[in-house]
């Protein structure tokens, strides 16, 4: 079983993540999208582990083709599951194993199995992530998610003209086109932090901001439409579009650089009606 983790301008803690990752996984694949000094002074107490390989990109490929140069390289050394990160995720306790039994218990239709999010910046499981057991759903998010290798000879790897946002979505609605099921894990627990995650107040209630630059709100725009035409409405778009929404509230009422923001997002629509779904 081999891990994955996403470096992109990474901060010291990844050392702790990749190390927390390790106690559970065979090894790890840093796929590090920053390559440069700063990244390499970084990433380079990691190197003297032999169950760590760092694969430096020739720039920022983008987190769809940054995740699959992991996996290829995990699948190119016999994993028989891939286990892909964020580099601002930690995973917890017994994660891993719980995973893999939501996997097990789910048989030969096993898609993505993914854990339950809580929040890095409250330590609070965020209100849809509570549950028993393991639930079916239809999107997850791709840090913190197992990959089988049959799935992934099956499904493909993910669509890296996308670059960022909604590469998840893409990848665990074709997951479901082509008859698997996909599971979040209620049990399993992920630290994971969204944009900055910086706290302010809100109608008297705080709320945290992810402070996504333009260029995020650009991609985001337009890979949401992408993946609306290539498979429709669903269970997924009602879910997104509560979240959208209060994303959006919070960057109109409250971030910074709002019209660059705006302008980027109505780009992003545009270039979304634009691209060629089938490719």
């Amino acid at each position: 079983m081999a891990g994955v983790v996403l470096a992109y301008h990474p901060e010291p803690d990844i050392v702790q993540n990749v190390n927390a990752l390790l106690a559970q996984a065979d090894e790890v694949f840093v796929v590090d999208n920053s390559p440069g000094e700063t990244s390499r002074q970084i990433l380079r107490p990691m190197a003297s582990d032999a169950r760590v390989t760092i694969l430096e990109q020739p720039g920022n490929v983008g987190v769809a083709a940054g995740f699959n140069a992991g996996i290829r390289a995990a699948l190119d050394n016999a994993a028989d599951f891939v286990w892909i990160f964020d580099q601002d995720s930690t995973v917890t306790d017994g994660m891993l194993d719980k995973l893999l039994a939501a996997h097990a218990a789910a048989g030969k239709t096993a898609g993505i199995v993914a854990p339950a999010l809580r929040s890095h910046a409250t330590g609070v499981v965020y209100r849809r992530e509570t549950g028993k057991g393991a639930g079916e759903v239809d999107v997850v998010i791709s840090s913190g998610s197992l990959f089988s290798k049959q799935l992934l000879e099956t499904i493909g790897l993910h669509d890296e003209p996308l670059f960022i946002d909604y590469v998840d979505h893409d990848i665990s609605l074709r997951a479901r086109a082509k008859g698997f099921r996909n599971y979040k894990v209620f049990d399993a627990l992920l630290d994971h932090r969204f944009g900055d995650s910086d706290p302010v107040r809100l109608f008297g209630r705080r709320v945290y901001l992810a402070n996504y630059s333009p260029m995020r709100q650009f991609h985001m725009a337009r890979n949401r439409l992408i993946v609306l035409r290539r498979y429709g409405l669903g269970r997924w778009f009602w879910e997104d579009f509560w979240f959208t929404s209060k994303a959006w509230v919070k960057v109109l009422l409250l971030e910074t650089d709002r019209p660059a923001k705006i302008r980027a997002a109505a780009r992003g629509l545009w270039a979304g009606v634009r691209f060629d779904v089938r490719s």
